[in-house]
């Protein structure tokens, strides 16, 4: 594994707005400030982004740690957040596109029914990045999760 050049531009301190959308509750999204920690780990080898965010006036922690092929567009990630899956580690493969964007997807378990799946995308700008999260339902329709948009501090 290795981290694409882009990813690795990203080091460095966030914040930013993040948006919790819980269509089953609410239209509007749930509203906090966030958090963000990018850094490169295991000699450059891998890319890590930790983050915090606030659900009913409660900090929330989260972690991704991903990695690029070298040699094709795989991308393979390990997520957990304090929030979202708790104790458990979320194991997701996807890909990165020419212009640095990640989107990986992950599954998670949903007693008596089919499996529900989990897409992140990181988008990076100038100066920005923007997290995303999809909840992808067993047939496959995705809904936006999680919107969060950083600044570099």
């Amino acid at each position: 594994m290795s981290v694409d050049i882009k990813l690795s531009e990203l080091e460095g301190s966030w914040k930013g707005t993040n948006k919790l959308y819980l269509s089953w509750v609410s239209e509007e999204p749930i509203v906090s400030d966030s958090t963000a920690s990018v850094s490169m780990r295991v000699n450059d080898q891998f890319f890590g982004i930790e983050y915090k965010w606030a659900y009913e006036g409660n900090e929330q922690e989260g972690l991704l740690i991903l990695g690029c092929d070298s040699k094709s567009d795989a991308v393979q990630a390990v997520w957990t957040d304090s929030w979202h899956n708790g104790h458990k580690f979320m194991l997701c493969d996807g890909n990165i596109d020419a212009d640095g964007k990640v989107s990986v997807k992950g599954y998670y378990t949903v007693p008596e029914h089919p499996d529900w799946g989990w897409r992140t995308e990181i988008v990076p700008g100038s100066d920005s990045f923007k997290y995303l999260m999809y909840n992808v339902s067993p047939d496959g329709v995705e809904e936006l999760a999680v919107e969060t948009e950083f600044s570099r501090v």
